[in-house]
């Protein structure tokens, strides 16, 4: 189990840095690795841990650019939907989530037409809270969703800093939610604690790598690696719904 530990820390650190520098997708990257270190049967639980322990570190470091605004109707559909989410992981096959999920991810390419334009269509700040509930039940059912949220923050003008803080703040209370779920439901053991643990602590290093990176590109740049990890994540998503 010591190498399976070191394992998760690495890539853990690799996740992170890369979810910060394109705004998410994490969890979807940390998706296959477990599986195949651990199995599907404890991928959605052990990163809600990971996300837990290492989404502090990013909150803080970019805690002066969160959109409060944002965040406040984005937190209350999230604690919704986590429950739900939670619940129905114990309930029901995730196949067919993965791969809408996965096929709206992909599709961002030719939303945004490969990257030449900076807005897919209009996005209102109410929207938000239904946004945060589909979001986090779907993420408590397949284990992540971050990218899925960023055509619509970036269709609603969050760039950067601004993005990354504000998804970060709503995952801290959408992760203890969906921890605090799967514990009541009877998903969480302590296999699943230990393990999220070290994805955790090598994803905050690999969120304070980020950070300074994050900090010197421009948007341009920015906006370009997030259009990249979008589909990318999509395809990883499509892979695992087919595996």
């Amino acid at each position: 189990m010591g190498i399976t530990f070191l394992v998760l820390a690495i890539t853990g650190c690799m996740a992170w840095f890369i979810s910060t520098v394109a705004a998410g997708g994490a969890a979807l990257l940390m998706i296959p690795v477990l599986t195949w270190l651990v199995g599907p049967q404890v991928v959605a639980p052990a990163i809600s841990v990971g996300a837990f322990v290492a989404n502090p570190s990013r909150a803080w470091l970019f805690r002066k650019d969160v959109n409060w605004q944002v965040y406040a109707w984005l937190v209350p559909g999230s604690v919704c939907g986590a429950i739900l989410g939670a619940w129905a992981f114990s309930q029901f096959p995730v196949f067919w989530i993965q791969l809408l999920l996965g096929s709206f991810l992909v599709s961002t390419v030719f939303q945004f037409r490969f990257g030449k334009s900076t807005c897919s269509f209009p996005m209102r700040l109410r929207w938000f809270f239904p946004l945060g509930l589909v979001i986090a039940g779907l993420s408590a059912l397949v284990g992540g969703t971050g990218p899925v949220q960023n055509p619509f923050m970036l269709n609603y003008g969050l760039e950067k800093e601004q993005l990354i803080a504000t998804k970060a703040i709503n995952s801290l209370v959408l992760q203890l939610t969906k921890l605090l779920a799967y514990t009541s439901f009877g998903v969480m053991s302590q296999e699943i604690l230990t393990l999220g643990l070290c994805l955790g602590l090598g994803g905050a290093v690999g969120a304070w790598l980020a950070h300074r990176h994050l900090l010197a590109i421009n948007v341009a740049r920015f906006r370009t690696y997030t259009l990249i990890l979008m589909p990318l994540c999509g395809v990883l998503m499509l892979v695992e719904a087919f595996t």
